[in-house]
């Protein structure tokens, strides 16, 4: 599920790579892959999450995180999530009126 602004991996990686300097030769020999395999990788628009993590510390950029602030999460996975947090700030609220927390 991607939405229209999220950018594709692989154009996040080949941007980073051109900012860095860093070639697709010397990014296929760290990853030690051929020259082919490494610009199939990067034909894809999404990629395996191990070599995700490769690429991630190669050019010292965490990927993973760059993808999630992409992602739009409007509520929890678990809706108990919702109420328990509900739960606690009127919880505090009480506390405080009553006193609590001096």
């Amino acid at each position: 599920m991607t939405s229209n602004k999220t950018i594709p991996i692989n154009e996040l990686i080949l941007s980073e790579m051109k900012k860095q300097e860093v070639s697709v030769s010397a990014m296929a020999k760290k990853l030690d892959l051929s020259l082919n395999a490494t610009y199939n990788t990067f034909k894809k628009p999404s990629i395996q999450t191990d070599r995700l993590a490769q690429i991630s510390e190669i050019l010292q950029i965490n990927f993973f995180k760059v993808l999630g602030s992409q992602l739009s999460v409007e509520k929890p996975i678990d809706p108990k999530i919702e109420e328990l947090t509900t739960e606690i700030k009127t919880l505090k609220e009480v506390i405080r009126i009553l006193g609590g927390n001096k």
